[in-house]
């Protein structure tokens, strides 16, 4: 979308990690200074702790990429799992692949195991990410396996990588023995200002612009004032700012858009302290969805546009969503504003223009063709060139959201990021218990529909990072074949549904909002 109008050959700012775009400040350097020290003298556990994007799994990445063939690595991104499951997981990892009757045979086996590596000069490494997830028994279990040493040096090393509640659930008496075997612990600061002007620039050049100058040093610092040096928010609001400046035609960022950015992140929870009862003394309490946000903020909407623009999918119906989305934060801040007030320009009468999903109209009642439903508690997929997860998810189950998304990652331990699986990879599918014993129907609100479905893939992560509730639906269109419908929010009851569609819609949000059901199988 927007790489073209400001000269760039990719987008600087994907929150996915990328060592071409690897930036470290003073604090990085020297947690992955002290960390690999850790790692080549054995010293048994390190702890390493930072902020919700501080850039933890950066330094493990490039710990990682930087670590020699000595030195054999286990990485666990998912440490909610069973100690029988973790004690597999681990020895899986390391090559270790006999059944073992018990844990005590466990426990002997691996040592054995690890001894070998010690005589062969090889370095072992568990890498726990996400560790403020383990529960004390697992912490437990993580303890006994730094039990494993020789008189001089540690048969294996233990980095634990999490959030700071890591630190308060160590202080617990029983993770007592566990702390005072830590040598060494890190905490990553955010960056300062100066780290943030080149963290930016560094992202820049490596995205390939050509002029540095699309965000000044005075934007700069807003975002730094607004990101408070945390590199993933400097991240979603680099990139919401882009794309802000690529729908207003300006060829440079300015604070004010920086502003905008930041306050649509904050919409939600900054609208709900100032004036929690605007809405509901005017009219009916909008129901909540699972996981549900009333409305969709403005930054979700312009990227929904240009997807469907540069799909070519709207000619004057996307210039009506211009024009209106002003009118939906007017009505949010200002109880007194009706949207009725507002007269709409009329519409053209021409049955494409007129139509209000991309391939059906909103009284199209054919009923959707069963998806490849499994059928079998588990399922393995070899991947094909070509396959997301995602989209195997779609095949597989029928509907593809955020919650069955990380079912498969919990299935599947050693996939680390869901947009990223390998040609010839074997993925276990098994049905998720949430769809196996819903009973009751489940309603969402469809806003899109899309044929390619890395279009609908695209708004559907958008909307997801947003921290929706969305759905991507696969649907038999007689005339167009398989499409991919979008859904957002999640109600217990239709009558919820169609508030909150009917409330898209005259606001001006949406053009379209159908309620459906979603099949929970």
């Amino acid at each position: 979308m927007y790489t073209d109008f400001y000269n760039l050959k990719e987008k600087p700012f994907n929150l996915t990690p990328s060592p071409r775009f690897l930036y470290l400040g003073e604090t990085h350097k020297e947690a992955l200074a002290l960390v690999t020290y850790g790692v080549m003298e054995r010293k048994g556990f390190i702890l390493l702790t930072g902020e919700v994007g501080t850039g933890k799994t950066t330094i493990v990445q490039t710990l990682l990429k930087n670590l020699d063939s000595s030195v054999k690595s286990v990485y666990l991104s998912n440490p909610t799992l069973s100690p029988e499951d973790f004690l597999s997981y681990v020895a899986s990892g390391l090559g270790l692949k006999t059944q073992f009757n018990s844990k005590g045979s466990f426990l002997v086996q691996f040592e054995d195991f690890l001894q070998k590596f010690l005589q062969h000069q090889q370095n072992v490494l568990l890498i726990v990410d996400e560790a403020q997830k383990l529960s004390l028994e697992l912490l437990e279990e993580v303890r006994l396996l730094s039990n494993m040493e020789t008189a001089d040096e540690k048969l294996i090393n233990i980095f634990l990588v999490g959030q700071p509640e890591l630190n308060q659930k160590l202080r617990n008496p029983e993770c007592r023995p566990l702390l005072q075997r830590i040598s060494i612990r890190f905490h990553i600061n955010p960056l300062s200002l100066i780290e943030t002007d080149a963290y930016i620039k560094t992202r820049l050049t490596a995205a390939g612009a050509r002029d540095l100058n699309i965000f000044s040093g005075e934007v700069i610092k807003t975002i730094h004032k607004y990101a408070q040096g945390y590199p993933r928010m400097i991240n979603i609001l680099g990139d919401n700012a882009l794309l802000l400046g690529y729908s207003k035609g300006k060829k440079r960022i300015t604070t004010a858009m920086i502003k905008e950015c930041y306050n649509d992140l904050q919409l939600p929870e900054s609208f709900l302290q100032k004036n929690p009862d605007s809405l509901t003394e005017r009219e009916p309490k909008v129901p909540e969805s699972v996981k549900e946000r009333s409305y969709l903020r403005a930054a979700v909407l312009t990227l929904f546009l240009f997807i469907l623009f540069s799909a070519g999918f709207f000619t004057s119906i996307g210039q009506q969503y211009l024009r209106t989305a002003e009118l939906f934060y007017r009505e949010l801040f200002n109880p007194d504003f009706s949207p009725k007030t507002i007269q709409p320009t009329p519409k053209s009468e021409s049955p494409e223009e007129k139509s209000p999903d991309l391939y059906e109209t909103p009284n199209n009642e054919l009923l959707a063709k069963k998806a490849n439903i499994l059928r079998t508690e588990k399922r393995v997929i070899t991947v094909k060139p070509g396959d997301t997860l995602l989209g195997l998810a779609v095949g597989i189950f029928g509907r593809a959201d955020e919650r069955t998304l990380e079912w498969i990652q919990r299935e599947n331990p050693e996939i680390r990021d869901v947009n990223l699986i390998g040609v010839g990879q074997r993925i276990v599918f098994s049905k998720p218990p949430f769809l196996k014993n819903r009973h009751d129907p489940i309603y969402s609100v469809h806003i899109a529909s899309f044929k390619p479905l890395k279009l609908a893939q695209s708004l559907f992560e958008r909307l997801i990072e947003q921290g929706y509730e969305a759905y991507i639906l696969p649907f038999a269109h007689p005339q167009k074949g398989k499409i991919f419908r979008i859904a957002v929010g999640a109600f217990n009851t239709k009558a919820s549904a169609k508030y909150f569609g009917e409330r898209l819609k005259n606001t001006g949000v949406v053009d379209y909002a159908e309620v459906i059901s979603i099949d929970m199988m």
